[in-house]
């Protein structure tokens, strides 16, 4: 497919998300799906136990496991392990839409992230943004990709975005907290971003976003990819940030002193 069309582009700049149809193939999406159980599963020894991480309910003993899989919450750092999610991270199809959003081919990876969203158990995250996280990461202008690997439903916990809230720039949990009632009553409106397996929705990361619990009998996993310029900077005075893996070069050069 080709990259993005400049009417695509404005719209990201205004809104901080698009989304982009049948972005992958079927036999890409099930090779993504398959990879996904196996290490879910725990049967993937080149991954860390630490990338899995169970619902709440299995984590607090509330709920016994009795399907490993369908107890796990998210799986994160997989691609600096699994060759298999690393080409996906690497794939040209998406990396020449994050290239045309951030306007660099010097890109690299900041990390990964794969929500599992199982029925019943599969629990909501509220509104947040990702930079508020990744603080240590400047400028605060990357782009996640989260791909459909599951259709992504209303029913079981689509991502919702607030649109335009990228440039409302980075809020602490104390400043977003006033701004939650417009946000929940609709008064800054959301919008909902389904997606049918192999779609994408490209995010900022700064853009205020929230998926609801999985109310279904269908599974939603996503796959979220987040990339950012080589030239990024990364700020060790900031302590309180993820601990994250070396960050490796999605496509052009590495600079020196960057991340």
């Amino acid at each position: 497919m080709d990259s993005l069309s400049q009417a695509q582009i404005t719209e990201f700049k205004k809104n901080g998300h698009i989304t982009v149809e049948d972005v992958l193939t079927v036999d890409e999406i099930q090779a993504l799906a398959a990879r996904t159980d196996m290490i879910a599963a725990g049967a993937a020894r080149h991954v860390p136990a630490t990338s899995i991480q169970l619902e709440p309910i299995f984590r607090r003993g509330e709920r016994e496991v009795e399907d490993q899989v369908l107890s796990v919450r998210k799986l994160y750092n997989l691609a600096v392990y699994d060759p298999v999610m690393w080409e996906h991270v690497i794939n040209p199809k998406v990396v020449e839409i994050i290239a045309a959003l951030l306007e660099t081919e010097d890109i690299k990876l900041y990390g990964d992230q794969l929500f599992m969203k199982a029925p019943a158990t599969g629990t909501a995250q509220a509104w947040h943004q990702d930079s508020a996280s990744w603080r240590d990461i400047l400028p605060m202008d990357l782009v996640s990709a989260w791909t459909a690997i599951d259709e992504a439903t209303l029913d079981n916990g689509c991502l919702h975005f607030a649109s335009g809230t990228h440039r409302w720039g980075m809020l602490r949990a104390p400043q977003l907290a006033p701004l939650l009632p417009d946000l929940d009553s609709g008064q800054w409106p959301s919008v909902a971003a389904p997606l049918k397996p192999g779609s994408i929705s490209f995010h900022h990361s700064l853009v205020l976003h929230r998926s609801g619990a999985n109310h279904s009998a269908q599974r939603r996993r996503g796959y979220a990819t987040h990339y950012m310029r080589a030239t990024s900077y990364k700020d060790e005075t900031v302590t309180d940030a993820p601990e994250m893996p070396p960050f490796k070069q999605v496509r052009g050069k590495s600079y020196e002193g960057r991340v």
